[in-house]
């Protein structure tokens, strides 16, 4: 408060003289001169700033990032610097709101809020327009503002010095429109977040700073933002599992068709909620079809997810829309620099292309093993490229586009299944797909088979997409291939569709020998899986059409399946098959493939007899069958493995418990060097009951650890036996077992 007093008679001054005298804490102090008249200053200091937007009232889940943010802005020092990542629609602005709501107390100086606007992909929004906003809301008037900007941004740094604040922002793309707006006073932080490229660059430029990524919402947070949003009228808390009135069945498909996108479930409650009845059901099996899922979430022509995707597609170059387009419509889940420009087709640098799609948020970069590959942030925006291809871009140039690739890909699985298996019966010719280009592998069978598994996805979407397309050639070739990583890691359900897809196109394209290779092939993922008849079918058909193809090697591999699904069906007459194999392999006068075939006939005549408890014998034939690897042109270290394994659970039901034990060690440290991690679980299981009969419990407990990982990573059903074996409940199956 300002008074103006005339001073008493005598005092300094002199009569009439007026001066100031001040109470209160005001920073700023008046002082007149030769004013007439009584002098009133009304106003005082601007009031404290809060201008983050409200909370969103049906915020839900993410207690891990509010947990971090909360033990992020209680640490002492100076000004947090918190960047919050993900792909449009993830929720980074509700995550803020709820942030900024939640932390007020903590910030006395206020809450100041920005968000750039959207401009043209070459344009970047100037920081002068939030440094100029903030001075204003620091009660600075327009005409006392520093002329030049780097006046305005050094005014705004000793304006928020004093006081602990909270600055939010949204919309950025890069660190420069960030740093002039982190301010300096003791206990503030920045909030930020953006749909543009990564701010990550601010975490090694300020000290301090930190990102965290938005991951999309779990399936139960996804069924309580819907019922928050569209009220329990329409969205009813049920059973799981019932399709009731109400839709509880049908609300979980809705939500999965979301993907955990809070922006689709948005959208989604807004359809319902415009429905008269709120009908769960018809919404839910409308979003099945993906080709009317994108228009389906939203509200009108404009409010709808597709609509909110093409903000940022709009904003791309011509050459990053159609990579984006053509990423879209590949049927892999990861592209390499490789694979994007060969489905570019143009022979332009896709590098730069790939980091503008990065930048737009629209895929991101994914480093493992020293392999960097993209892929799209969320499955919602792949969908949308793959609409968008399907709008935008001919049949012809779809098509075009999915044989390069399938090309491209084909070759990397050719050198995978060369690296993994070695010399094997084959049809494709790996030569031939391979000529002419480097190996991604250098003939690293573990980095192959690791990659196949990385893979997994996209092997089973591109023998799909090969064969609805008529490319059967390239169907029935990536089918045969696959079985590297099938064989290996029993991915049965996987191995079923791309088999008999493969298979099927194999026949069409009148390919006899491939048809019978395959269909052998995936007689055992069903008979694994219980489908004995249509392992039978398969097999029937197999030997069918080999026997008029005049390969001998590729017919006993046919008996050799045979006699598998035999030792299954009628044990008895599996032996006959597996000699029937070997007397076809050693007559077939290929001196390559032979040998190997002979070998692969012995092994599984071992098993077999094993299995019908003539142990002695079979320890016999399993130690020829190791012999018979081992001293092969080129040694199989896969095979000899498994056949030291089985030999070692051999000699433990022989009664020979510690020679099993040394075989049996041997072959886990083998198939872990190999990476063949299904073998190496199933070895490691029966060592451990072997080591158990020895009174070595407390050894045994560490190799049923690590098959019980194995099992898990896989999602095989047996990780609950290897469960109940280690809490002790239930000791489960062993050696007794015959798993081959």
């Amino acid at each position: 408060m300002v008074h103006n007093e005339k001073p008493a008679p005598g005092t300094e001054g002199g009569a009439g003289e007026t001066h100031n005298t001040f109470s209160g804490s005001g920073e700023s102090v008046l002082m007149f001169r030769d004013v007439g008249g009584d002098v009133t200053i009304g106003g005082g200091p601007p009031s404290v700033p809060w201008q983050v937007p409200a909370a969103p009232t049906s915020f839900v889940n993410r207690d891990t990032e509010l947990a971090d943010l909360h033990a992020v802005l209680g640490t002492a020092g100076g000004t947090r610097v918190l960047i919050c990542e993900g792909p449009r629609g993830i929720g980074k602005s509700a995550f803020l709101r709820q942030g900024s709501a939640l932390f007020r107390d903590r910030f006395p100086g206020g809450q100041f809020y920005f968000e750039f606007p959207r401009r043209h992909a070459a344009e970047r929004a100037d920081p002068d327009l939030a440094v100029t906003s903030f001075l204003r809301s620091l009660g600075i008037a327009d005409r006392y503002l520093p002329p030049t900007y780097a006046e305005r941004v050094a005014e705004f740094r000793t304006r928020s010095a004093h006081s602990a604040m909270l600055v939010v922002i949204e919309g950025a793309e890069d660190a420069a429109q960030i740093r002039p707006l982190i301010p300096t006073g003791p206990g503030s932080a920045l909030l930020a977040a953006g749909d543009g490229p990564s701010l990550a660059e601010l975490e090694w430029s300020e000290e301090g700073a930190r990102s965290f990524t938005l991951e999309p919402l779990t399936a139960e947070a996804g069924r309580e933002l819907l019922r928050k949003l569209c009220g329990p009228r329409i969205v009813p808390e049920e059973p799981r599992g019932q399709d009731q009135p109400g839709g509880q069945d049908a609300v979980g498909r809705l939500v999965a068709a979301c993907e955990g996108l809070p922006l689709a479930i948005v959208m989604v409650a807004a359809r319902l909620r415009r429905q008269p009845k709120g009908d769960v059901r018809a919404l839910a099996e409308e979003l099945r079809d993906e080709k009317r899922r994108l228009a389906g979430m939203g509200v009108g022509e404009h409010l709808t997810l597709s609509a909110t995707f093409g903000l940022s597609y709009r904003r791309l170059s011509a050459s990053a829309a159609v990579l984006y387009r053509a990423l879209g419509a590949w049927p892999g889940t990861h592209v390499d620099n490789g694979l994007a420009a060969v489905l570019l087709g143009t022979g332009e640098d896709v590098g730069p292309l790939l980091r503008e799609l990065a930048d737009a948020n629209l895929v991101e970069l994914v480093e493992a093993r020293g392999a960097r590959r993209y892929r799209f942030r969320h499955a919602l925006i792949r969908l949308d490229a793959r609409d968008r291809a399907e709008r935008e871009d001919t049949a012809h140039q779809r098509s075009d586009r999915l044989r390069r690739g399938l090309d491209h890909f084909l070759a990397v699985v050719a050198f995978a299944d060369r690296a993994v298996m070695g010399t094997r019966t084959r049809v494709v010719d790996i030569d031939a797909l391979t000529r002419g280009r480097t190996d991604p592998f250098d003939g690293d069978g573990s980095r192959a088979l690791h990659r196949l598994a990385e893979e997994r996805e996209t092997l089973v979407a591109a023998v799909r997409a090969a064969a609805r397309e008529g490319l059967h050639g390239h169907a029935w070739r990536l089918a045969e291939a696959a079985t590297a990583l099938y064989l290996n890691i029993r991915y049965l359900n996987d191995w079923v569709e791309t088999g008999t897809a493969g298979a099927d196109s194999a026949r069409i394209e009148g390919e006899a020998r491939a048809e019978a290779r395959l269909r052998s092939l995936v007689s055992r993922p069903l008979t694994d899986l219980g489908a004995i008849d249509r392992a039978e079918d398969q097999l029937e058909r197999a030997l069918e059409v080999v026997e008029g193809t005049g390969d001998a090697m590729l017919e006993a591999s046919v008996h050799e399946f045979r006699g598998r699904y035999l030792d299954q069906v009628a044990p008895e007459q599996a032996i006959a098959a597996y000699d029937r194999a070997q007397r076809l392999c050693e007559s077939s006068g290929d001196e390559r493939n032979g040998p190997r075939g002979a070998a692969l006939a012995v092994y599984f005549r071992g098993c077999s007899r094993d299995a019908a408890g003539d142990h002695a014998a079979a320890c016999t034939e399993l130690a020829d069958a190791l012999d018979r690897f081992r001293a092969l042109p080129e040694p199989d270290e896969r095979m000899a493995a498994r056949a030291q394994a089985s030999l070692g659970r051999a000699r433990f039901r022989d009664g020979r418990a510690a020679e099993a034990s040394a075989a049996l060690n041997d072959a886990v440290h083998a198939l872990s060097a190999g990476g063949h991690a299904y073998y190496e679980a199933d070895a490691r299981e029966a060592l451990a009951e072997v080591l158990q009969s020895l009174g070595l419990g407390t050894e045994a407990r560490p190799h049923l650890v690590r098959a019980l990982e194995i099992y898990r990573s896989g999602g095989s059903p047996r990780a609950r036996e290897i469960e109940s074996r280690l809490t002790g409940s239930d000791e489960g199956p062993g050696c007794g077992a015959h798993r081959s």
